[in-house]
């Protein structure tokens, strides 16, 4: 389970006396751990993806404020810590190819108005491994016939 890699991960950052990473990971594992003590897979996930993009906010707003080059780089290793714990991300053509195998699987025609159905199924097949507004645009692209 990912929890378990995390605790792990976080026993040798306390090792390491890397504290930025220990401090971190024990941030996530205490919310993801907040209503059971052993979150499955997917909602650590979606925690790991929330953590992410605050990191990246704060980081945006760093370069936007003139915050310190410390913060910025802080930002930074959040984001490539946290990017440890999410499943390898489908992009491009093997996102569109995914797509294309939703919809032949779950038999749902390339219709527009099945734009709910497909993002509904591809969530339940690759659930965490895409970027949901890459992947409508892609399905606009291909329910319209553009791709």
């Amino acid at each position: 389970m990912l929890i378990e890699k995390i605790r792990e991960d976080r026993i040798k950052a306390l090792k390491a006396k890397d504290d930025k990473k220990k401090s971190l990971l024990g941030v996530l594992i205490a919310d993801a751990c907040k209503d059971v003590k052993q979150p499955d897979d997917m909602a650590v996930v979606r925690l790991v993806k929330k953590f992410i993009e605050n990191a990246k906010e704060n980081l945006q707003a760093f370069e936007k404020g003139g915050g310190s080059a410390a913060n910025k780089e802080d930002a930074q290793r959040e984001i490539e810590i946290l990017g440890e714990y999410l499943p390898s991300q489908l992009t491009g053509d093997a996102l569109v190819e995914a797509i294309r195998q939703v919809m032949t699987i779950e038999t749902i025609e390339s219709l527009p108005a099945n734009m709910g159905k497909v993002m509904k199924a591809l969530g339940t097949h690759h659930a965490g491994s895409y970027d949901g507004k890459e992947a409508s645009e892609l399905v606009k692209s291909i329910l319209s016939g553009k791709i």
